[in-house]
């Protein structure tokens, strides 16, 4: 096995931040470089009396900010400088986006977090990591943050 681009996607929770280091790790290992990913899902509101999908461009340009800044924060104080690193930030379905990125980047690796959505939720939304593990063209290391506790459904 040769990793040389790991792809980590973060909504910047603390299961994502206990991801990154397994991430860090592995492309110390591989000397494999490190790409950040954050996806922001498009608001979902009322629409001439349909719900649909609709642009607020304000509320989208400061999440955007934000979250470029939340990323930049991430590689400068978690990366080590000897691992070559970048970010990025997507609008749209996360699971679709995480895929297509990986795939149209060339990824080797994809290291992510799972929440552990279970239950009623589950079974309707389904689950963005088990979408991405099925999915993806390469290898999804999925870790589980400790204090995120099975339950059966």
């Amino acid at each position: 096995m040769k990793y040389s681009k790991i792809l980590v996607p973060t909504d910047f929770s603390e299961s994502a931040k206990y991801a990154l280091p397994f991430a860090i790790d592995l492309a110390q290992r591989y000397q494999a470089s490190l790409h950040i990913l954050n996806v922001v899902e498009p608001i979902v509101a009322p629409v001439d009396f349909a719900w649909g999908t609709y642009s607020y461009p304000d509320i989208e340009k400061q999440l955007s900010g934000y979250v470029e800044e939340s990323l930049k924060k991430i590689i400068a104080e978690q990366i080590p400088s000897e691992i070559k690193s970048d970010s990025t930030n997507l609008f749209g379905k996360p699971w679709r986006e995480i895929i297509s990125f990986a795939k149209e980047q060339g990824m080797d690796l994809i290291v992510m977090a799972t929440h552990g959505l279970s239950g009623f939720s589950h079974a309707i939304y389904g689950s963005t990591a088990e979408k991405i593990v099925r999915k993806a063209h390469c290898p999804v290391l999925i870790v589980r943050h400790p204090d995120v506790k099975f339950e059966m459904p």
